[in-house]
C-alpha cells in the first residue's frame, strides 16, 4: 500500500478513536500525489497511545515526521527522539534520573510507520516518571 494510503488510514483511526482530534486535512501536509521519498527526507507516521491507571484516561496523539506535526504538542522533538533510534522504539532511553518508587503503571502504545517501515511498540513501565524518563517527550501529551 502506498505511504500517502497508510498515512490517512492511520490519521483517520486516530481520528476515530482519539476525541477531539482534528480532521485529517488539518493532520497532513498538502503535497501532490508521488511515490514516497527514500531516506531521512521519507514522511512518517505514528499513532501514539497512552494508558493509565483505571481512574486515568486514555491519551492518544498522531506524531507526523518530515515535516514535524500532527496532533503532538512537541512534535519537532518527539521527530527527533525517534530520527535518533531509527525508529526502533525500544532502544530508547532518554534519561536515567530518579524517580520516586510509586506503583501506578503506564502502558504506551505506538504504531505506524517510520521510514517506510511498520512499527508497533507497547511497553509497560512502573509509573508516568519512568514512562517519561525513557521516552523523552515521545509520550509527554
Amino acid at each position: 500500500m502506498p505511504f500517502t494510503r497508510r498515512a490517512a488510514a492511520l490519521t483517520a483511526a486516530a481520528a476515530l478513536t482519539a476525541a477531539g482530534l482534528a480532521t485529517e486535512a488539518t493532520l497532513l501536509p498538502r503535497t501532490a500525489e508521488a511515490a514516497p521519498r527514500s531516506g531521512a527526507q521519507t514522511p512518517s507516521v505514528l499513532v501514539l497511545r497512552t494508558e493509565g491507571p483505571a481512574t486515568a484516561a486514555h491519551r492518544t496523539a498522531v506524531l507526523i515526521c518530515g515535516p514535524a506535526g500532527g496532533t503532538h504538542p512537541d512534535a519537532a522533538t518527539a521527530c527527533r527522539t525517534v530520527a535518533r533510534v531509527d525508529g526502533d522504539l525500544a532502544a530508547l532511553a532518554v534519561d536515567e534520573g530518579p524517580c520516586t518508587l510509586e506503583y501506578a503503571p503506564v502502558t504506551v502504545h505506538a504504531w505506524g510507520f517510520w521510514q517506510d517501515r511498520p512499527v508497533a511498540w507497547s511497553e509497560t513501565y512502573d509509573n508516568r516518571c519512568r514512562m517519561l524518563r525513557d521516552t523523552g517527550t515521545l509520550f509527554a501529551f
